[in-house]
């Protein structure tokens, strides 16, 4: 890793790590359709992303979980220009100790049950197809299922999957009841549909036992993949007739329960792809750990395995108060990467635990939250830790290479550090 950008996408992450011959693209996606500015983020993933980085021979993607905030952006990649990533990395789907995907089977009855507008339904949509849709927008179809201890390469640097475990995975209680009760509204062969409704779940554990299968492939076979869709496409074929039965409405009922949502939106948070890069013998100045929205239990479950330092930390969860992690505040990094921004009908900010944590921060919120703090990025006397000069001389801040590698690209153009609101223009 010779450089890093951090593009500004809203409430949302996209960071691309890069060095000679090759990049890494870490998520891309956006819960706004219209980018600080007003650029269509649709129209900013298929020309300004892919453009920026047309001259680099070997791209690869990284997603590390499934909601539209982290992916929807590389759906819009891989419609305009298949074959842009030479690889695409997707997370598997994790189990519990029954050997049960319980994501998998959640995201199901939400798939069959709910209105494809339905929150729900939209994160289920993307998980479920991820697979053979990225097969076909992949060069050669390179497509790797990542979870704990599988590594993976961009250049000369090899990167190791922290999280998560394929099995036994620590599934949280009351997303496990909420599945259960799920699955009761549906389990009895005496209700009305009763057969019918069988049939569903004899095609919902194939589809999850064919899923993980593949994902156990490397990299994962298009044969494979394309018996889960045709899975699929059998449960296409009931969702009419399903929904017109009483278990149907029990079913949507729990989903549209908020209490259910968010016990799942948690799950999914809870099992992103957690990876750092492998050290060597040399040099260790660039090492980084990315965490996705991992939860702070998520990374209590890694501490063993993590760095006691860190170039580059990117901080989870938008570095939101719910994800604020004890063990990441207790770790060394040089510089924090905080990606968001205006979440439509919240004033959510990044927590305050991070702006007393040592390092420069890298953030792109529109209001940032570290202004006028102490080691901020926005400090007005903070140094620049790589030149030991002042923030606002850095080159960084004139366009220029910044020394320290990480570029923030906002609606102004390049920085080294946040892409402050309008107001604050003045400063750079």
């Amino acid at each position: 890793m010779q450089w890093v950008d951090v593009h500004n996408v809203g409430y949302g992450e996209c960071i691309v790590l890069g060095g000679g011959s090759h990049l890494l693209m870490v998520d891309c996606g956006s819960l706004n359709t219209l980018l600080p500015g007003g650029e269509n983020f649709k129209n900013y993933a298929k020309k300004s992303l892919t453009a920026r980085y047309s001259g680099v021979p070997r791209r690869a993607f990284l997603l590390s979980h499934f909601h539209r905030d982290h992916v929807c952006g590389l759906w819009n990649i891989l419609d305009c220009c298949p074959n842009y990533f030479s690889e695409i990395y997707l997370p598997c789907s994790p189990c519990d100790e029954r050997g049960l995907p319980l994501l998998l089977e959640f995201a199901l009855f939400a798939y069959v049950f709910l209105p494809r507008q339905g929150y729900c339904g939209q994160v289920s949509l993307s998980a479920l197809r991820a697979f053979s849709r990225a097969l076909r927008g992949a060069q050669d179809g390179t497509v790797y299922a990542l979870g704990q201890g599988d590594t993976f390469a961009s250049g000369d640097t090899v990167y190791q999957c922290l999280w998560p475990p394929r099995q036994t995975f620590p599934f949280d209680t009351d997303f496990v009841r909420a599945v259960e009760q799920l699955h009761l509204c549906v389990e009895s062969p005496y209700q009305p549909g009763g057969e019918l409704l069988q049939a569903f779940l004899k095609n919902m554990y194939e589809f999850g036992q064919v899923y993980t299968e593949f994902c156990t492939q490397a990299p994962v076979q298009n044969a494979s993949a394309a018996r889960a869709l045709a899975v699929l496409d059998r449960i296409d074929d009931m969702l009419p007739a399903l929904n017109r039965l009483p278990a149907g409405e029990d079913v949507r009922v729990l989903l549209e329960s908020r209490a259910v949502r968010e016990a799942y939106s948690e799950q999914e948070n809870a099992a992103s792809l957690v990876f750092q890069n492998q050290r060597g013998s040399g040099d260790a100045t660039r090492d980084v750990l990315f965490t996705g929205d991992a939860t702070p239990e998520t990374i209590a479950a890694i501490e063993p395995q993590l760095y006691h330092d860190y170039y580059l930390l990117k901080v989870p969860h938008h570095g939101l108060a719910g994800a604020v992690s004890p063990v990441l505040l207790g770790i060394s990094a040089a510089h924090l990467v905080i990606s968001g921004g205006e979440l439509p009908g919240s004033t959510a900010r990044p927590a305050e635990e991070w702006t007393a944590a040592p390092g420069m921060k890298h953030c792109t919120f529109p209001q940032c939250a570290y202004l006028e703090q102490s080691n901020s990025c926005c400090e007005r006397t903070a140094m620049c830790w790589e030149s030991g000069g002042l923030v606002l001389r850095c080159p960084g801040n004139r366009g220029k290479e910044p020394p320290c590698g990480i570029r923030v690209l906002g609606r102004r153009g390049q920085g080294c550090i946040c892409d402050l609101a309008e107001s604050e223009c003045r400063f750079w």
